[in-house]
């Protein structure tokens, strides 16, 4: 395999800070609300925070779809994860908070990310599918779709977002997938290196609500954090809980293994953002520092 990383070629920055006033709280400071980083590449996330303000809840929406906001009790301020697709069209998307009777709207601009590329080269016996498959792949992709168009509204997920594995990056987010010269989907997720066997975490507390062996993924899990929020874990050797299961942030998911249509051992590890396929990494990293 070959990998080649690009830099992204275009970065808009755009600011974002409000001044709100009301009458069961202090108006806030221009700093009061902060987007994380100011706008969002194609694949990317960003983190907005929201001081507390009385006891009001604030509510968000972000390019027309109501957002999860959850209170950090730790550092006083309401938090939302805000997520660009992978083919979401560049330009300005609008981001609208309501705190009590005040409505605040800012343009949020997303920016065209250049991933980068990976190229394969594979028996030709291994591109086509039979018909026995191929009914087979559809079948999965439905259900795949169908578990990932559902959250609990709540959101069941903690603090900080943890790495499953610690292995070293092997096929990084949101490369376009180039096999036998024929472009496929790029990469939804990442790859990361591990050795067979090595246990798998939780990223983050949830419910398991898919534990099943795809022909593509392998042995598959995947979990709803709430909120939005889904992890998925592809290519085990083993599966260690249960469909319905509440996992803690931390618990054993699995084991590393090759299952599925792979070159050898590793972890395909996922984040779903409102069903939006987002760099699970930068979950991690925006995450760090968070109530526990």
């Amino acid at each position: 395999m070959a990998l080649t990383r690009k830099k992204c070629l275009l970065m808009l920055a755009v600011s974002l800070s409000f001044l709100l006033s009301g009458a069961e709280a202090q108006p806030l400071t221009p700093s009061g609300i902060a987007l994380h980083p100011p706008d969002i590449g194609q694949g990317e996330i960003a983190l907005l925070t929201i001081q507390e303000k009385g006891k009001l809840t604030p509510e968000v929406t972000w390019s027309g779809k109501k957002i999860t906001v959850v209170f950090d009790s730790s550092n006083g301020t309401w938090l939302a994860f805000l997520g660009a697709d992978l083919t979401t069209a560049p330009g300005g998307y609008t981001l609208k908070v309501m705190y009590g009777d005040e409505v605040l709207e800012r343009q949020i601009t997303v920016f065209p990310k250049d991933h980068g590329i990976r190229r394969f080269t594979v028996p030709k016996e291994m591109e086509a599918l039979d018909p026995a498959t191929l009914q087979r792949v559809h079948k999965e992709s439905k259900r795949m779709r169908d578990t990932l168009s559902v959250s609990h509204d709540q959101p069941l997920w903690q603090g900080s977002w943890v790495r499953p594995v610690p292995g070293v990056i092997v096929s990084p987010f949101g490369c376009r997938t180039i096999i036998n010269d024929l472009e496929r989907s790029p990469h939804s997720g990442v790859d990361l290196k591990a050795a067979l066997g090595t246990p798998i975490k939780a990223a983050n507390r949830g419910r398991v609500v898919l534990a099943a062996d795809h022909f593509f993924g392998g042995l598959s899990v995947v979990t709803d954090h709430g909120g939005g929020i889904h992890s998925m874990y592809f290519h085990l050797s083993e599966i260690s809980i249960k469909t319905g299961q509440i996992v803690e942030k931390g618990d054993l998911i699995g084991r590393v293994g090759s299952s599925g249509r792979v070159t050898g051992p590793h972890l395909h590890f996922g984040i779903r953002l409102n069903n939006e396929r987002v760099n699970p990494l930068t979950l991690i990293e925006l995450s760090t520092g968070l109530g526990q």
